[in-house]
């Protein structure tokens, strides 16, 4: 049985791992949406992302709040990929 230390540090090591997880998906997250012309930390366009994690290590985004024209430039682009992907679908089964 692990003692209350080595507990604690698995706890912590989990957290650590979590964290850093959730930070590698804000950043990359981060960047999609500047390839999108979204600006992260724009209070016009993106105000806040942020990586978290539970004590347990589950990983997490904070999306902050973000304003109606960034959620609908957002909605826009994934009609936009859902409508390709299927269209490339249907495609390839006509074939």
């Amino acid at each position: 049985m692990a003692t209350d230390t080595e507990a604690a540090a698995q706890q912590a090591d989990a957290f650590l791992a979590g964290k850093k997880k959730a930070d590698d998906t804000a950043f990359m997250f981060g960047r999609v949406l500047a390839e999108m012309g979204i600006k992260v930390g724009d209070t016009d366009s993106w105000p806040q992302l942020m990586g978290r994690a539970s004590l347990s290590g589950e990983p997490s985004l904070f999306l902050g709040t973000v304003p109606l024209p960034t959620v609908r430039k957002l909605i826009d682009a994934l009609l936009y990929a859902e409508s390709t992907r299927r269209s490339e679908r249907d495609r390839g089964h006509d074939v």
